[in-house]
């Protein structure tokens, strides 16, 4: 298993995260939408082929797992769950995604409609990278009036979405035949989007009580989460 590195400091602040919302009951939990970016590619190199074979044998044809360099291209997305709803996937094209970017192409087109269509009360959770820091983020949150929850640094494990993605990663690397283009990469991402069982998605967010006690049991340090 691959994770990151939790300094002092991550491990301090994933303890009073945890030890704040371990309580949590559904109908808190119902009130956050959490949401995420991540990136897909044509030819992903997920690492999940494992075979016994005779020793000497690695470079039998059979035996040879061929990819791409570079992984052929890919995209990066954004989308959001809820108890008994998500949001579009939105496909982020054309560079790099920035502050205006994810005020103007996210936040307010998607993220807004989203929360006025299905509570007043609802709670954003996103991640700690720089564009959903800076300041003019703040400030249209602030004059939307929509409340920020802050998922400690470092912690994917504390974001029920992520199992979405590798859901979808799963999904999109299963289609048949297998997708040579970004066209098609793009097509495949938002058809499998649509496709995860929404009572999955329910039973992720269900289980943050469980990610949060399961966290202070081994310590603040790398759940199986």
């Amino acid at each position: 298993m691959v994770c990151v590195r939790l300094t002092p400091r991550h491990l301090r602040d994933r303890r009073e995260w945890t030890t704040e919302h371990v309580n949590w009951r559904r109908n808190e939990c119902s009130n956050v939408l959490f949401s995420d970016e991540s990136r897909f590619s044509v030819h992903p190199d997920n690492r999940r082929i494992f075979i016994w074979r005779d020793r000497g044998s690695r470079s039998n044809p059979a035996f040879v797992h061929v990819s791409v360099r570079f992984g052929g291209g890919g995209v990066l997305v954004y989308g959001g769950i809820s108890i008994d709803g998500c949001t579009d996937l939105y496909i982020i094209r054309d560079g790099p995604l920035t502050a205006h970017r994810h005020r103007d192409e996210i936040l307010r087109p998607i993220v807004v409609p989203y929360l006025a269509a299905i509570r007043d009360d609802f709670i954003l959770m996103d991640d700690n990278c720089r564009p959903h820091r800076a300041n003019l983020v703040e400030d249209f949150l602030f004059e939307e009036g929509i409340e920020r929850m802050e998922l400690p640094a470092c912690s994917p494990d504390m974001n029920p979405i992520e199992p979405v993605w590798d859901a979808l990663g799963r999904r999109v690397a299963g289609r048949q035949p297998p997708l040579q283009t970004l066209q098609e990469l793009e097509r495949a991402v938002l058809e499998e989007w649509e496709r995860i069982p929404q009572l999955v998605i329910n039973s992720l967010i269900e289980s943050m009580p469980h990610r949060c006690s399961t966290l202070l049991a081994v310590r603040r340090n790398h759940s199986p989460y």
